[in-house]
């Protein structure tokens, strides 16, 4: 079960940045109550432990795909996309600003390392170690694959059904609708 606490933590974190994005998040919510299991995965694997420039990373990894959803919405198309499709948007968006993002490992002093693709969180990594971590930039050696673990790791069956039945899931798993900043 995903930890709650982090969870909150995280949402109440995205809030206090501003009125930016909590609209679009609460929309999104509103409109796919079910992407609250999927922040609870993605809070739950990374957490806001891992800082860059002073804020946990989560963050922007969340802002972003946040903004993708804000501009399917919001898209120049005369013809309205449909709630699944938009979803879908975010679910890539959110797989691909994590992948950019976490093009990391981050170390102990011991030389034990931890990735995204890790089969273990963040937290539960982290409270195995003792003494100064370090981060280092390590690009994905498979792409494809690490894609594929983010999107085993954040959906449901019921939200894999869902794509499958618009046909839009290889092209989430992949990235490719596009719908970024």
């Amino acid at each position: 079960m995903p930890d709650q606490h982090t969870y909150n933590r995280v949402v109440n974190g995205l809030k206090a940045r501003g009125k930016k994005h909590v609209e679009i998040l609460t929309l999104l919510q509103f409109d796919w109550p079910v992407s609250r299991f999927v922040l609870e995965k993605l809070s739950e694997h990374i957490s806001d432990q891992i800082i860059a420039d002073e804020q946990p990373v989560i963050y922007e990894i969340i802002e972003q795909a946040l903004v993708s959803y804000s501009h399917a919405i919001h898209h120049g198309s005369q013809k309205k996309m449909s709630d699944a499709a938009r979803f879908a948007v975010f679910m890539e968006s959110l797989i691909t600003e994590t992948s950019r993002t976490m093009e990391i490992e981050i170390r102990d002093e011991q030389g034990s390392g931890w990735t995204i693709d890790s089969s273990i969180s963040f937290n539960e990594w982290y409270s195995k170690r003792n003494g100064e971590i370090s981060i280092y930039p390590k690009l994905h050696t498979d792409e494809k694959s690490l894609r594929s673990t983010l999107y085993e790791l954040l959906t449901s069956e019921t939200i894999r059904n869902v794509l499958r039945r618009i046909d839009y899931e290889d092209a989430v798993v992949d990235g490719r609708l596009g719908f970024r900043s």
